[in-house]
């Protein structure tokens, strides 16, 4: 019997929203097997994020090739990586792999609290190391933006981010429209796949409040789908249908931002 797999390598939230235990949450709602690697440590709530402590790079490392060597994941989501060292290290340990496992890049630079959580001279090496690699990237309007270098305002301009984001190598680009405000009350989210076509992911918007989350959620969703061995389109579609539900029931977990019942 087939049991689908999947790696986690990304940062742990100490609140449980996000992050790490967002994702693990969300595999196993998807009864898929979940390993996770920790990039890096935060004290945060549902506010804001106090403090981030990155794990040594020779540990993160070893976290990784050590589950490689043992497990046969069928994908591997990446989230946090907050500095050059952790994403040169994660491309390096992943070198071999990467043709043969799907990778789901939610390139993580803002938290849901506006905090800034990639440091500036990172940047450059995602585009250049490891987007290339990836099956498909997830990025929201605010990321979009820092990745394509210019500013999103609409669907027209999701259309040409998405492209130039592509242009770095990944086989497929979905850009989250939740930042934005459209005239018809969605949320819409614009994805580029990997034979070059355009596909509108859209449901109805839920409240107006921040929900902490979502992004690590649909990113993990996404690739729980892939590792079930859905195509891309079906993958984004399922999981953008899995994070509505979520939205849908969110929980009023602390005095800050809501959070998504992965349940």
């Amino acid at each position: 019997m087939f049991e689908p797999k999947l790696l986690i390598i990304a940062g742990s939230d100490s609140c449980g929203g996000a992050g790490l235990q967002a994702d693990i949450k969300t595999a196993t709602a998807h009864k898929v097997y979940s390993s996770a690697v920790i990039t890096s440590l935060t004290a945060q709530n549902t506010r804001k994020v106090y403090a981030i402590q990155d794990v040594s790079v020779d540990f993160l490392r070893q976290q990784i090739e050590v589950v490689l060597d043992d497990i046969e994941f069928d994908a591997i989501k990446i989230g946090m990586l907050s500095s050059l060292e952790i994403i040169n290290c994660v491309t390096q340990a992943l070198k071999t792999k990467f043709k043969k496992i799907p990778i789901v890049l939610d390139p993580v630079m803002v938290a849901t609290s506006g905090d800034v959580l990639l440091q500036k001279n990172a940047i450059e090496s995602l585009k250049k190391n490891l987007i290339n690699k990836t099956k498909i990237i997830t990025p929201n309007i605010d990321e979009a933006e820092i990745l394509s270098g210019m500013k999103i305002k609409n669907l027209s301009d999701m259309r040409e981010a998405s492209s130039i984001i592509k242009n770095y190598g990944c086989d497929a680009v979905l850009i989250k429209g939740g930042h934005l405000n459209f005239t018809d009350g969605k949320v819409h989210s614009l994805l580029l796949d990997d034979e070059d076509d355009f596909y509108l992911v859209s449901n109805k918007k839920v409240g107006t409040k921040d929900i902490h989350g979502t992004g690590c959620t649909l990113a993990s969703a996404i690739a729980s789908n892939l590792a079930k061995k859905h195509d891309i389109i079906a993958s984004v579609r399922k999981a953008n249908d899995y994070v509505y539900r979520c939205v849908s029931s969110n929980i009023k977990a602390g005095k800050g931002s809501l959070v998504l019942k992965h349940w």
